[in-house]
């Protein structure tokens, strides 16, 4: 299998994208790694006889770039050039920390859909007990409708049982109660679509603290809510790790009670760290595209070309395309 990398895409490119390119290329011996970007920066950044292979492009999408039309023009850039790779069959899966919304438009525009399927979700792992779980949408689409998110719930029923490992997944909508009848309009029709689908083990409405006590393998929402309570989430994180490091400097006894946790905290901030799980996948296109944390480091590109590669090992997108055929052809976006 090949995988191609938007090197020139995230806010520590190009080097640690590479860094995390040739380490992945060490680590996972049955995948081909091509890095799409600049030829000569990357080249320097390479280590000798490296099996990682090079594509160049000088153009790329920047960070803080709004996608619009112009987007479709940008036919050199890196992300791309990635994708157009995708389209004709040079690679089965594209890894890339670029601007979120270029990626989305790109892969649509290049990729497309999977016939049958409505909207493509970003769906992303979360560090929850006692095992990891999903959550989709968490940023491709702020406006939803409720057979959206009915869709979301096949797919992410999907990716849970054969890339996680997760045994007839639990699907939970997350809403503001437990309850049937609680939530906004998208909610309520959701919650009606989903309890007549059997293609998926619908356990019913899961607040965010169930969902991070593990009371669901995957929680379904919109791209609004999902994207807010990943990006939470993560500023949570970062915050509480900060305030135990303060604690443990206060006093002297505090100081030798944090000499003594430092083997565990580390354990923890690399359990509840963005790098650890890679990238959120996004699910109903026809190839695997993995969006890794625009702050991603050569950890993060690493186990997210990791990622990639158990979905295309696991047959993600064929699986997705079996459970939505003769469901009707691909409406514009």
């Amino acid at each position: 299998m090949r995988i191609v990398v938007d090197a020139m895409g995230g806010d520590n490119a190009p080097d640690e994208i590479v860094l995390g390119a040739v380490n992945a290329s060490r680590s996972t011996k049955d995948v081909q790694i091509c890095l799409v970007g600049d030829e000569q920066r990357i080249r320097s950044l390479l280590p000798p006889r490296c099996t990682v292979q090079l594509c160049h492009t000088d153009d790329y999408f920047r960070m803080d770039e709004h996608p619009g039309p112009a987007l479709r023009n940008r036919k050199q850039a890196s992300m791309m050039v990635a994708a157009k790779m995708l389209k004709e069959g040079e690679a089965q899966a594209l890894v890339s920390a670029g601007n979120t919304g270029a990626l989305h438009q790109v892969a649509l525009l290049e990729i497309g859909r999977i016939k049958g399927i409505r909207r493509p979700a970003l769906a992303a792992i979360f560090p929850t007990r006692p095992r990891e779980s999903l959550a989709l949408d968490v940023g491709a689409n702020a406006d939803s409708k409720p057979e959206y998110l009915a869709q979301f719930a096949t797919m992410g029923s999907i990716y849970a049982q054969k890339v996680m490992g997760k045994n007839n997944p639990r699907v939970g909508l997350l809403n503001i109660g437990n309850e049937p009848g609680k939530g906004n309009a998208l909610v309520l029709a959701a919650y009606e679509l989903l309890k007549k689908q059997s293609d998926v083990h619908f356990v019913g409405n899961v607040e965010p603290t169930g969902f991070f006590n593990g009371e669901v393998d995957v929680a379904v929402c919109d791209g609004f809510v999902g994207n807010m309570m990943l990006k939470t989430a993560e500023a949570v994180a970062e915050w509480l790790m900060h305030r135990v490091r303060e604690a443990a400097l206060r006093t002297p006894a505090a100081k030798l009670g944090g000499h003594l946790l430092k083997p565990s905290l580390r354990t923890l901030k690399q359990e509840i760290s963005h790098s650890e799980h890679g990238g959120a996948v996004l699910l109903g296109l026809r190839g695997v595209v993995i969006k890794c944390h625009g702050r991603a480091t050569a950890d993060t590109i690493e186990n997210g070309i990791k990622v990639a590669a158990r979905a295309l090992r696991n047959q993600v997108v064929q699986l997705i395309e079996e459970s939505h055929k003769g469901s009707g052809q691909e409406v514009s976006v």
